[in-house]
């Protein structure tokens, strides 16, 4: 029987500012510590927003789609040091699947410098598979914890070249959990799209619109005044199903203090204000939506059907073993193959 396939249009649409970045500014003074950002003016031009990702083709093996080469991209897998190493070896498997051999893909765990219980594990794993990536923060994720990890990730990019570390040292950044899956097949075919078409000038990821901040303190998600005073947010990308930047964002995000200067408490939020302070000083950024779901219950995932008609390309807040179903299943790449199975394995709450 002759393989069924899903094919969605390429779309490369402008779409109206107002509705991508939009955001009006609060009547609470910038901190002294707050870069000025100008929320007044998002709406004042449009930028190319693409849909190159969604393109869910389950062609036989051994098509230009299948065969698509990624650009060169070090992923930054965000871990902890307590999480367990069989949890890491299945995103290891993960990673490599998505990479397809080509050696384009260079992954590596980022933890936090500490002296603890887990240090002797640790390095006893790094010296087995050399893909840990020992950095200067804390771990955590309130009060702006996980968004200085995220800095001192994209400060160890920036400065890659200096130190010659060939993983670090190419031309695309992504920052993803330790919980997400990424369906290989189609990552690689929308991502070497993308990179031919707009080569670094890149944001990509999982829609996050923009939204007034969580003001309540017991809030997961709480930030307050001083560390974000306006009364929306901009739009941002998810940071659990993971996002692409390109070098020379990354190095002036960095070099010029935009980072520095915005440590919000919510990681994706922060990345989404550093890319705003970028366009404002007249960076042309190609934001490219990437199918995917935040994996928690009020996102109303999907987690059934055949693969033919899986509509994403990342998937975060999955257990390891429903990783490593979903990791067969898309090498398979059979259409017909019902993802239900996987999504049972130990689901997370």
């Amino acid at each position: 029987m002759s393989q069924i396939f899903t094919t969605f249009c390429v779309l490369v649409a402008l779409v109206d500012a107002a509705s991508l970045r939009s955001g009006h500014q609060g009547s609470l003074a910038l901190p002294a510590n707050i870069t000025s950002v100008n929320i007044s003016n998002l709406g004042a031009e449009t930028h190319v927003v693409s849909t190159l990702f969604s393109d869910r083709s389950t062609h036989t093996i051994g098509t230009d789609k299948q065969t698509a080469l990624p650009p060169s991209m070090f992923v930054a897998v965000f871990t902890t040091r307590s999480t367990p190493t069989e949890k890491r070896n299945a995103i290891r498997a993960l990673w490599q699947e998505v990479d397809g051999g080509t050696g384009n893909i260079c992954a590596r765990f980022v933890v936090c410098d500490n002296v603890d219980n887990f240090q002797a594990s640790l390095l006893a794993e790094h010296t087995v598979n050399g893909d840990i990536l020992f950095l200067s923060c804390q771990e955590g994720y309130a009060q702006g914890l996980l968004t200085k990890k995220v800095i001192a990730s994209m400060r160890a990019f920036a400065t890659a070249p200096n130190v010659h570390d060939a993983c670090l040292n190419r031309p695309l950044f992504m920052k993803v959990d330790d919980d997400t899956f990424v369906a290989g097949h189609r990552f690689r075919q929308g991502l070497s799209a993308a990179a031919g078409m707009y080569g670094e000038l890149v944001y990509a990821g999982v829609d996050l619109p923009s939204q007034p901040p969580t003001r309540n303190p017991q809030s997961h998600w709480y930030e307050p005044y001083n560390t974000w005073p306006h009364e929306n947010y901009p739009p941002a990308m998810y940071g659990g199903p993971g996002y692409i930047l390109g070098r020379s964002m990354i190095n002036q995000i960095i070099d010029e203090g935009i980072a520095d200067s915005n440590v919000l408490w919510n990681e994706d939020r922060a990345v989404g204000v550093w890319v705003n302070a970028l366009q404002q000083r007249g960076v042309f950024v190609n934001w490219i939506r990437i199918p995917g779901s935040n994996g928690f219950a009020w996102d109303q995932p999907i987690k059934s059907g055949p693969w033919g008609q899986y509509p994403y390309v990342m998937h975060h807040h999955l257990s390891k073993e429903c990783i490593a179903c979903l990791i067969q299943v898309d090498r398979a790449n059979n259409a017909y193959a019902e993802t239900a199975g996987c999504f049972a394995l130990n689901p997370l709450a």
